[in-house]
């Protein structure tokens, strides 16, 4: 981030303003921060005559002034001024300091003045009154109809047959709606993604599916359905496939069935609907542009009184010369799915679709989505993607050759952060993963910043963990086996990581929550078009994934966010064993970290095995069925909650673990092991729960295992896999006769995570990387089962 003296110097003579950081070098696409404040700006451009400090200037006083401003003028001082936040295209935006509001800078016609002056500003359009608007339907037809006509890669897939059961939207002479079971004809058809919300809403069951195959009554139909049925009538769509009644939802077996296709239904789909502002089925498709977000014209004449002195010196070699009037607009900014996070400031909410896990596979495996957000319509293909605020972003091929022409930003900025956020349905296609320029690295990384991605979002049945993305799985595992010829057995996709890569970073997830974000000063009441629908009560037994649970941004530590599942869903090893967002170890696409952990001859891996509940191998998991066996270095160690012992002394373990979890501790911040209680170490232990059920009746803990699975980069960490042993009153159970007959031929005992241990350092008369020689030296040679 720049400010201050940190601002580099200008490629002319003149300095770089300190309030606006111009002049600005012409855009390559890189991202820049600036931290300023108003009354800089001000300053400098009534004392030093500049014209984009003014500008941002008269357009935040502008916003201030509105009555649609939650903010005061005395609370928006401090700002941080955001050049190419977009990532993919220009912007300038301006941030309040702790607040989420954000303002958007725009023209919409840049001027030479302006390609010259303030080279980040974006092309603009002005935003339709509401979504439901015939220019918004023109809007939505000329982007899908592009699409149509000009995308190789979105029109690739061959004509596939219609899903089990769609919705017949033209039935009864065009006025009814109906359950259509499909005969195995091919024809098009478009697919709602939307939430479900804890309101209860229609759905079919076993013992309406008849009747719903006759008719189903419009006015039983909730808001956001009845929407959606309008809309694909507009385009001339008859069918339309909606989960809730495409399945039949008090049928597990139907339900498991159809999960293993819902890959396909969105894949080949001719469009996706995507209810992007509704937190709930009756929340609905549409939207009017709130006053809020309506935009400020701000008008200016060019040429400081600097600038205009000069002018006049030169009058006579440049009579031709005019003052140009300056037109730009300012707004909130918009409600955007393709946003780069600013690691400086708190995000704005993401809409409500964007929480639920399910999207995933909705919007990345669909060729194209529409999305009815709280402002305006988004679009989204494989190729491209596109607003009704500004112009099109072009093809990831159409701006490679753009960037062809000026400098490139560094490979992982580009690869790993901007396409990662700002073009996801690229990042995450089976096009960008089957091309020649994505390596075997790539791919490895794509997976990971996907199960990190993943993990942030909400279900409502922990069971739907795999089926979730099950359908992204099966196109990774397309593209990670080692080519004909190889000799190599493909990769296995086991509980979410992969075979070929478990000691080669798989393993090293921990638990990662975001910094706490301070108390927001703009709370914005409720506005039109800004649905309300989660706060209805209501009971909610579906399969997908609108829980009570808030979102994670900003949240504490503790058993109330950070757990493991109601019920067993994966093996300990696995991410999808905690129900937190999680971080691999390797860095890969944040340019820094580890890369990537490397096992070498410290770890073996001897077997693994999940056993799927039903068809789908990359679906539900059979508890009981998952295990994986490691050979390596054991070393045996107790450990102590921070600030108390390794027992209850006096009864007071439980309030310490309550205490720390008021305290809001991360999950790196709670225990310590005592063979790392020599000086010297420098060391990670972070839990994927809180531990309590390590705890014995009289408060003592049990001794915990550190088994080394690998080390990142020369001179960088080492990871170890922090275990306990499965009590063998729990071992005893049916469900673990299987495993311990595989423990058997190990050590004889059965392990579970607890979480991942990272460690450098050592004590100094060691020497460099001895450190941890000294630990395995206190360890012995085993064979662990882990489940």
């Amino acid at each position: 981030m720049l400010s201050g003296s940190q601002l580099p110097p200008s490629s002319g003579d003149r300095p770089r303003c300190r309030g606006c950081d111009h002049p600005r070098p012409a855009y390559t696409g890189g991202y820049t921060t600036v931290r300023s404040r108003l009354s800089t700006m001000l300053a400098n451009a009534e004392h030093a005559g500049c014209d984009v400090c003014a500008i941002l200037s008269e357009g935040i006083l502008k916003f201030l002034g509105s009555e649609w401003s939650p903010l005061r003028r005395e609370d928006a001082d401090e700002l941080l001024v955001d050049f190419n936040l977009a990532g993919s295209r220009r912007s300038v935006e301006v941030t309040f300091l702790q607040t989420s509001v954000k303002l958007s800078f725009f023209a919409s016609e840049i001027t030479p003045w302006l390609a010259e002056n303030m080279p980040d500003l974006p092309l603009g359009n002005d935003v339709p009154s509401a979504t439901w608007s015939d220019e918004s339907t023109a809007w939505a037809v000329q982007q899908l109809e592009h699409c149509k006509r000009t995308h190789e890669s979105c029109n690739s897939f061959p004509p596939a047959p219609l899903p089990s059961r769609v919705l017949d939207v033209l039935a009864h002479g065009g006025e009814g709606v109906r359950l259509y079971v499909s005969q195995g004809e091919t024809a098009p058809y478009a697919a709602l993604s939307h939430c479900w919300g804890r309101k209860p809403f229609l759905r079919t069951m076993s013992g309406s599916l008849e009747e719903h195959r006759n008719e189903i009554a419009w006015a039983r139909l909730p808001r956001t359905f009845r929407d959606a049925v309008e809309f694909v009538r507009k385009l001339g769509i008859r069918y339309l496939w909606i989960d809730s009644l495409c399945i039949v939802q008090d049928d597990l077996d139907d339900w498991r069935r159809e999960a293993s296709r819902m890959a396909s239904v969105y894949q080949n789909a001719a469009f996706v609907v995507s209810a992007a502002k509704a937190a709930g089925a009756y929340g609905g498709l549409y939207a009017e542009l709130p006053p809020t977000h309506r935009p400020l014209t701000v008008r200016f004449k060019s040429g400081g009184p600097q600038e205009r002195e000069r002018q006049r010196e030169q009058e006579e070699q440049q009579e031709q010369q005019r003052e140009e009037e300056v037109v730009v607009h300012v707004r909130r900014v918009l409600s955007h799915p393709h946003r780069v996070p600013s690691p400086y400031n708190a995000p704005i909410p993401p809409l409500p679709i964007f929480t639920r896990a399910w999207i995933m596979q909705e919007r990345f495996l669909c060729p194209r989505i529409l999305h009815f957000g709280p402002e305006e319509l988004s679009f989204e293909c494989l190729e491209s993607t596109a607003c009704q605020c500004t112009a099109p972003v072009p093809s990831r091929d159409d701006d490679q050759e753009q960037q062809q022409q000026q400098p490139r930003p560094p490979p992982w900025y580009y690869r790993h952060l901007v396409d990662r956020v700002a073009r996801p349905k690229h990042y995450y296609s089976l096009r960008h993963w089957q091309s020649p320029d994505t390596s075997a690295d790539d791919l490895e990384a794509c997976w990971r910043r996907l199960v990190e991605d993943y993990s942030r979002l909400r279900l409502s049945h922990d069971r739907d963990a795999f089926p979730a993305v099950s359908g992204l799985a099966r196109q990774m595992q397309s593209v990670r086996g080692p080519g004909p010829g190889s000799g190599s057995p493909a990769a296995r996709y086991v509980a979410g990581l992969w075979t070929d890569t478990l000691l080669r970073g798989d393993l090293a997830w921990s638990v990662h929550l975001p910094p706490l974000i301070p108390p927001r000063k703009d709370a914005d009441p409720p506005q039109a078009g800004h649905d309300n629908d989660n706060n209805d009560n209501g009971n909610d037994n579906n399969n997908h994934d609108d829980d009570d649970d808030d979102y994670w941004a900003g949240v504490s530590w503790g058993p109330a966010r950070v757990c493991r599942p109601r019920g067993w869903r994966a093996p300990s090893w696995s991410w999808a064993s905690v129900r937190a967002p999680v971080r691999f170890a390797d860095g890969h696409g944040h340019g820094h970290g580890h890369g990537r952990v490397e096992a070498a001859g410290w770890c073996e891996m001897v077997e693994v095995r999940c056993e799927p509940a039903g068809a789908d191998p990359m679906g539900e998991l059979r508890e009981g069925g998952s295990w994986l066996v490691l050979r390596g270095r054991l070393v045996r160690t107790g450990m102590r909650f921070r600030g108390g012992g390794a027992a209850a002394e006096n009864g007071e373990l439980g309030r310490r673990l309550q205490q720390q979890q008021q305290q809001q501790q991360q999950p790196w911040d709670v225990m310590t092991l005592d063979i790392l209680a020599e000086g010297g170490y420098l060391a990670n232990v972070t839990l994927d729960d809180d531990c309590r059920g390590l705890v014995a009746a009289d408060g003592a803990l049990p001794p915990v295992y550190l088994l080394l699975i690998g080390r990142g980069k020369p001179g960088s960490a080492w990871f170890f896999l922090l275990l306990a042993r499965v009590p063998e009153e729990e071992e005893a159970e049916d469900g673990y006769s299987e495993v311990r007959g595989r423990a058997a031929a190990g050590d004889g005992h059965v392990y579970r995570r607890l979480g991942l241990v990272e460690v450098s350092g050592g004590p100094p008369s060691l020497g460099q990387d001895k450190g941890v020689d000294s630990l395995l030296g206190r360890g012995e040679d085993a064979v662990v089962t882990i489940v």
